[in-house]
C-alpha cells in the first residue's frame, strides 16, 4: 500500500506548489494605479481625437474650395450661385427641375441641412468637382435632425459670393472670381464657413456690414470654442471664438458680445461697401 506524503512546506510557512492569492490591499493598489493611468491618458486621447477632427475638417474645406475654384475655371470665371432659400423650399430634393444647372434656383448646394437626402449635395453646382458627399460634413458635428438622424452638412457659403438674391445692394456681391480682388484680397475673402447648428439651414450664410453690433447668422464652434473656414485663395483655418453669445448658440439675428472682436473680424472678411 502506498503511503500518502505530506506536502512540503516552504521557508515562509506556506505549502509549496500552492498559488499565493492577492490581498485586498494589493488589489486596491492595482486599481488605483490603473485609475491614475487612465486619468493621465484620457486627456491625451481626447486631444488626439480633436486634432484628427481638426485636420479632417480643414481638408474638407480645402476640397470644397478647390471644387469652388474649378467651377469658375469651367464657367468663364463665374462663381457658383449661392441661393438663399431659408428652409430649402426652392429644392426639397436634388431633382427639382428649377434647381438644375442653368435654372433659376441652381446653387452650390441645395435644400436644408437637416434634410438627409444626399441628392441635395450631389446635384449642387460644385459637386462634379468634389465627388465625395462626406466632405460636406465636419467630423465634430454631431447635430441631429428632427428624426434624430445626422444632418447633411456643416458648411455654408458667404452670401456675398454670388448670393441669389443679393442680401443688399449697398455691399459688394461678388459674381466672378477675378472680381473679388476689387473689394478684398483673396487671402481675406471668406468663402465657406462652419455654420452654427442653431442657424444652419440653406447654404447662404449672412453677415451684414450695416449691423456692426448684430450677428445675422452664427459661426459654429465644434473645435474647442473654435470654428473652421476657407478663403478665396485656397487656404483654410480654424479660428477661436470669444463672443459669449456665439458660444451660447444664440439663434438668428442676435447681439454681438461687446467685449469680443469676433463680429468685426468676420465682417471684414465677408465683403465691403459698394463703391
Amino acid at each position: 500500500m502506498k503511503t500518502q506524503q505530506a506536502p512540503s512546506v516552504s521557508a515562509a510557512g506556506q505549502p509549496s506548489g500552492r498559488t499565493r492569492a492577492f490581498t485586498l490591499i494589493e488589489l486596491l493598489v492595482v486599481i488605483i494605479i490603473i485609475a491614475i493611468l487612465a486619468a493621465l491618458l484620457l486627456p491625451v486621447l481626447a486631444n488626439a481625437k480633436a486634432k484628427g477632427q481638426n485636420i479632417k475638417c480643414l481638408n474638407n474645406l480645402k476640397q470644397l474650395q478647390i471644387a469652388w475654384t474649378s467651377y469658375t475655371t469651367d464657367n468663364n470665371d463665374k462663381l457658383a450661385q449661392n441661393v438663399a432659400s431659408d428652409s430649402g423650399h426652392y429644392a426639397t430634393t436634388g431633382t427639382d427641375p428649377e434647381a438644375q444647372p442653368g435654372q433659376p434656383w441652381a446653387s452650390w448646394v441645395l435644400g436644408d441641412a437637416s434634410n438627409p437626402d444626399v441628392t441635395l449635395l450631389t446635384h449642387g453646382l460644385i459637386y462634379p468637382y468634389m465627388g465625395n458627399w462626406l466632405s460636406y460634413k465636419c467630423p465634430a458635428d454631431v447635430k441631429k435632425n428632427s428624426t434624430n438622424g445626422p444632418t447633411l452638412r456643416s458648411y455654408a457659403m458667404n452670401c456675398w459670393m454670388s448670393g441669389v438674391p443679393p442680401w443688399k445692394t449697398d455691399q459688394m456681391n461678388f459674381a466672378k472670381l477675378t472680381g473679388i480682388s476689387m473689394g478684398l484680397p483673396l487671402t481675406m475673402a471668406m468663402t465657406f464657413v462652419e455654420e452654427n447648428p442653431a442657424t444652419i439651414n440653406d447654404g447662404y450664410w449672412v453677415e451684414d456690414l450695416d449691423t456692426p453690433a448684430e450677428w445675422i447668422d452664427s459661426p459654429a464652434h465644434y473645435h474647442i470654442n473654435s470654428g473652421a473656414m476657407a478663403f478665396a485663395d485656397g487656404h483654410a483655418l480654424i479660428r477661436k471664438w470669444t463672443d459669449r453669445n456665439v458660444l451660447a448658440n444664440c439663434a438668428n439675428e442676435f447681439a454681438a458680445d461687446p467685449q469680443s472682436t469676433d463680429l468685426v473680424w468676420v465682417q471684414a472678411h465677408s465683403t465691403v461697401k459698394s463703391p
